[in-house]
């Protein structure tokens, strides 16, 4: 049976004017994650750096548990030295981070908490693999507001789940068929705060990674788009070999 891999192409950078990121990304053959440092919260390039340095040492291990349950594991180390670096420096006591990360094997295991999403193109749809953990998506849920105006709602950055060090903090841990072809997108809500699903989707047809990550870049920025950006372009793809690459 032959192995999934993951082909990615990265693009991160700061909003206009601002003089940091604070997102952090990863980016593996096996493992694609974006976390977003929440926005007016002390040091959150700190805690977004943590939980994307967990799920990289991770990424390095042989697997002592299944995949889900190594993710989710890997993600609450993350959350503790959120809560120990905020405990030895008070000035980031505060600070807290979303999380979107997908781990491959012979299927998706996504891990999500707060705005960032992951997205499955397949056979020319769109699927969203996360929801989002956010006022605005509470709103939708109850029939309040549309998907178009939750874009627009001057309270659409105000999520009601993260990583901030809080031991009761897990992530939504979900599973997902996977097959050669398809095609992964991860992103910071840098992205999808401005531009809709409907453009999204018509730059995911664009078959070179580089330039599909790019032509998303572009897109957040030409919408006017303030915040920090991050966007993971995956494709999926077989080779030879065991069927996990995972150890």
């Amino acid at each position: 049976m032959p192995t999934l891999t993951l082909e990615c192409a990265v693009r991160s950078a700061p909003g206009p004017r601002r003089t940091h990121n604070e997102d952090a990304v990863f980016a593996s053959p096996r493992m694609i994650a974006v976390a977003d440092g929440v926005g007016g919260h002390a040091a959150g390039e700190v805690a977004s750096r943590a939980v994307i340095d967990a799920l990289a040492h991770l990424e390095k291990c042989r697997l002592q548990a299944p995949l889900p349950d190594a993710l989710e594991a890997a993600v609450a180390r993350g959350n503790d030295a959120i809560a120990f670096i905020a405990e030895c420096r008070p000035p980031a006591s505060g600070m807290s981070t979303t999380l979107t990360a997908v781990a491959l094997e012979a299927d998706y295991t996504v891990a999500n908490i707060g705005d960032s999403r992951a997205y499955l193109y397949r056979d020319g749809r769109l699927v969203a693999l996360t929801r989002d953990d956010s006022y605005v998506q509470a709103l939708v849920d109850a029939g309040h507001l549309t998907a178009e105006a939750a874009r627009a709602h001057p309270q659409r950055n105000v999520v009601l789940a993260a990583l901030d060090g809080a031991a009761e903090r897990r992530p939504t841990i979900s599973r997902h068929a996977a097959r050669p072809g398809d095609r992964l997108l991860l992103c910071s809500d840098g992205l999808t705060d401005v531009v809709s699903e409907d453009e999204v989707r018509a730059a995911l047809e664009i078959a070179a990674r580089d330039r599909c990550a790019d032509r998303l870049i572009a897109l957040a920025r030409d919408a006017g788009g303030r915040d920090d950006l991050t966007v993971v372009v995956a494709d999926v793809a077989a080779r030879p070999g065991p069927d996990s690459i995972w150890a």
